[in-house]
């Protein structure tokens, strides 16, 4: 049976996943709708695509109390943490299953604890793809082992423009000739001075020890054009080490592109579950 898609938000990683569903790459699924404010972006993708059918909205609110919204199984979240925070409850509330990017949004625990309750009320799901990291399933299976758990993450300072971080901090980005550590805390920390760069830790700490428990160092490399992570488990159960050296999106060099292929694959899960490898 088809399972019927809304995408909100049309950025670089929401147009990705656009694309490959309209390419079939995942089956048994349609995309019904597209919830973004820049109407005008949003149509020129769909022009491109040659796709006249998929309705757009620019307002939740007509989203949300369409006939289209009432056919939708899955609904993506691709836009910002704030999108997360704004349309979550009544996603779920709705019923529906909600893949959301911006896990950074739960750096808000209390927000997050409200989305489980109204889902499990409502029988919705939310659910938050692995992004541009690799081992969730791992670090899920010994999180009651895990005594250490942390992740270092390496960026070119091109993806690192507009971080808070700046804002009260002494170093001049542009000023960074050679390999810096930046940033050393918990995640907690981490995603509130550098939130389009993060969600990868936040989805860590939820998957292990929690955003208090879990280290972040963030290094700045100008020598580097990939978007490197490095996580780091230790416990009863041994030890773990993963290294991920992702290409970044052509269209944002602050996204790895395997973010996007990450909640493709997620999608594709829930369409297509007759055949599943790992967990």
């Amino acid at each position: 049976m088809t399972k019927r898609i809304s995408i909100i938000g049309c950025g670089s990683i929401g147009t990705e996943i656009l694309m490959s569903l309209k390419r079939g790459d995942i089956p048994n699924a349609a995309v019904f709708s597209v919830f973004d404010i820049k109407v005008e972006a949003v149509k020129q993708v769909l022009k491109e695509l040659g796709d006249a059918n998929i309705e757009v909205f620019t307002d939740f609110e007509d989203l949300l109390n369409s006939s289209t919204f009432a056919l939708t199984d899955i609904v993506i979240e691709a836009a910002s943490k704030v999108a997360v925070k704004e349309y979550g409850k009544k996603i779920l509330a709705s019923g529906k299953k909600f893949v959301t990017l911006s896990s950074g949004a739960f750096q808000d625990n209390c927000l997050l604890s409200e989305l489980l309750q109204v889902a499990e009320k409502k029988k919705g799901s939310l659910i938050i793809p692995t992004g541009a990291i690799a081992g969730l399933d791992a670090i899920r299976s010994v999180r009651r082992n895990l005594s250490e758990l942390s992740i270092t993450t390496t960026k070119n300072p091109s993806a690192l423009l507009g971080a808070p971080f700046f804002r009260d901090s002494q170093i001049k980005l542009e000023q960074i000739r050679e390999k810096t550590v930046l940033f050393e805390g918990s995640a907690a920390e981490a995603i509130s001075k550098f939130p389009a760069n993060v969600n990868v830790a936040v989805t860590l700490a939820l998957a292990g020890l929690g955003l208090h428990k879990t280290r972040v160092r963030i290094v700045v490399d100008p020598e580097i054009i990939v978007n490197q992570h490095e996580i780091y488990a230790s416990g009863g159960f041994g030890e773990i080490s993963i290294t991920t050296r992702n290409n970044p999106m052509i269209t944002n060099p602050k996204t790895s592109a395997l973010a996007a292929f990450s909640a493709i694959e997620t999608i594709r899960g829930l369409c297509f579950d007759s055949f599943r490898v790992g967990s």
